[in-house]
Parts: structure tokens; sequence; C-alpha cells
């Protein structure tokens, strides 16, 4: 081997911030923030599967199963935070029919 390929790469910081400034990325909104969501299980079934951030169990799955909810933020792990009249809980995605989102139609 000779001396030049011996040599460590070149890397320019401001060629490296070119190059990131050019890059398009996705935007960040979350992708159900603000739907309206409906529970696919009976009453019954859904108090099981229903963890309460806020609010009264049986009170919240009543008012789920009539009226829906609105998603406030979903994890990675595809667990939604649901906001009701009488409260929020926590349900996995699998769980609930995503309607839409109050500006689509």
């Amino acid at each position: 081997m000779d001396k030049n390929d011996r040599t460590e790469p070149n890397f320019s910081l401001n060629d490296f911030r070119k190059w990131m400034s050019k890059q398009k990325f996705e935007s960040r909104k979350p992708k159900y923030r603000g739907s309206i969501v409906e529970s696919k299980l009976s009453l019954k079934r859904l108090v099981t599967k229903m963890d309460v951030d806020q609010g009264d169990l049986y009170e919240m799955a009543k008012d789920f199963r009539r009226r829906g909810g609105t998603i406030l933020e979903c994890d990675n792990d595809n667990i939604l935070l649901v906001e009701v009249r009488s409260g929020t809980f926590r349900i996995p995605k699998f769980f609930v029919n995503v309607l839409n989102s109050y500006g689509e139609s």
C-alpha cells in the first residue's frame, strides 16, 4: 500500500449542511391526532381494554360507545389517547375505527 491509500476521508461540515438543506423531510404532524374514532368492541369488552387516564371507567366506556371520541395522541406502539366528554383513556388502535379528522370531509 502506498501513502495515498491510508489517508482519512475528508468531510466538510459546510458540504454536509448544504446536503442536509436539500433533503426533504416528512411532516412531523402526528398521523392520527384530531381524528374521530369509535369502538369496535362491545361495552363489556371495551371496559377490559381501556386504560383510564382521567375520569370514571364505566362512564367513559358508555360515552365512547354512544358518541365516539377524539384522538389526542398516538405513540409508536399505536396506543391512542382518546378524549370523550367524561374524560380521557388509552386504548390500542386495533380496537377502534378511525373515522376522519376535523378538517377532512
